[in-house]
């Protein structure tokens, strides 16, 4: 790449800029010209960039609201920047960089997302790293026309839609989930291991979530009640973390064709292990979980699963409209091929 390229940097705060002030840590004035600072000894003559502070927040603080904001801010400097690097809480990271994706429809230009386990103040933070690493992927994302959203971490580009944290505590706090690291970087360079499928069209904006959804994690015991109880709250759809493969109880399951059928409120089922994914197929239990009407999240991630449940029911009028957007790939969030024989057996 002969030419500079424009990239803008969104700070939104995060354990990257804090500092202990008195009563724990949070987002400083002084990390945030810290911050500023690394970015400038980091630059490079390829490169110009901005940096803006869009607010300053613990990303635990970090609402739809604040999603639809950022979404705003890059869809509206979209046509001067080549690239966009966002400074982010690591909690929430993932869940903001699902948003991301699907909130930027036709996205053809790189987001990346990232932070730090340790304040930019710390003598062995690993801010300096991941920022490195986060302009050294840029520039090969644009070498190698790699468009769409990404959190770097840790020597690692991931997928937006696929990334999870892993880890409260580790520098290595962010994996791909059922998907390959996009790309690798090292002090020689930046090793790209695939290129995502995408649904590219038109540019445009689509950030609204819908917030009254429900996230239940079943375990031994778990009664109705429990499902009785958030929808008659206005819970508008339910994300269940079943067991393994995909499997509850006879009374859970039961109850989820209810509120599926009864309700017209969608129950989308996903798994509690990280890795593997769902297949309501394989055992008995998982298929009264598709004769219940239940949606199978496949081998998504769960926080891309909450986050397109809370997009796609800004649109969906049924039940039905919200099971054939599960088994679209938007990002290449999931893979299709994995929910064929789920369908045909609710079909």
């Amino acid at each position: 790449m002969t030419q500079k390229i424009r990239v803008l940097m969104i700070n939104t705060g995060g354990t990257i800029i804090s500092a202990d002030q008195g009563g724990g840590l949070r987002p400083s004035e002084k990390g945030k010209a810290a911050l500023k600072q690394l970015i400038e000894r980091e630059s490079s003559q390829w490169m110009e960039w901005d940096l803006i502070t869009l607010m300053m927040k613990d990303s635990s603080l970090m609402l739809p609201e604040d999603w639809k904001c950022l979404a705003q801010e890059i869809f509206y400097n979209y046509d001067d920047y080549d690239a966009f690097l966002v400074f982010h809480g690591t909690d929430t990271m993932a869940y903001t960089a699902s948003a991301l994706s699907f909130a930027l429809r036709g996205l053809r230009k790189p987001v990346v997302l990232t932070g730090a386990m340790k304040s930019i103040l710390e003598k062995d933070s690993d801010a300096p790293s991941n920022v490195k690493d986060s302009l050294t992927f840029i520039r090969a994302a644009l070498d190698q026309h790699l468009e769409g959203v990404y959190v770097v971490f840790n020597r690692k580009a991931i997928l937006g839609v696929r990334a999870t944290k892993k880890d409260s505590k580790g520098l290595d706090a962010f994996d791909s989930v059922n998907y390959p690291v996009v790309a690798s970087m090292s002090d020689s360079g930046v090793k790209i291991n695939v290129s995502p499928a995408r649904v590219v069209g038109s540019f445009e904006l689509r950030a609204e979530f819908e917030e009254n959804v429900a996230v239940l994690k079943a375990f031994p015991g778990m009664r109705p009640w429990v499902i009785d109880a958030v929808v008659n709250a206005g819970a508008k759809g339910l994300v269940v973390e079943a067991y393994g493969t995909g499997g509850l109880s006879e009374d859970l399951a039961r109850k989820l064709g209810e509120v599926v059928k009864d309700r017209n409120v969608p129950v989308v089922v996903t798994t509690q292990p990280l890795y593997g994914g769902v297949d309501l197929m394989e055992y008995e239990v998982g298929r009264a979980l598709i004769k219940a009407g239940a949606i199978s999240a496949c081998d998504m991630s769960k926080e891309a699963a909450v986050v397109k449940l809370m997009w796609v029911l800004k649109r969906a009028k049924s039940v039905d409209d919200v099971r054939a957007e599960f088994a679209t790939s938007y990002e290449d969030e999931v893979d299709p091929s994995k929910c064929k024989d789920q369908a045909k057996e609710q079909g």
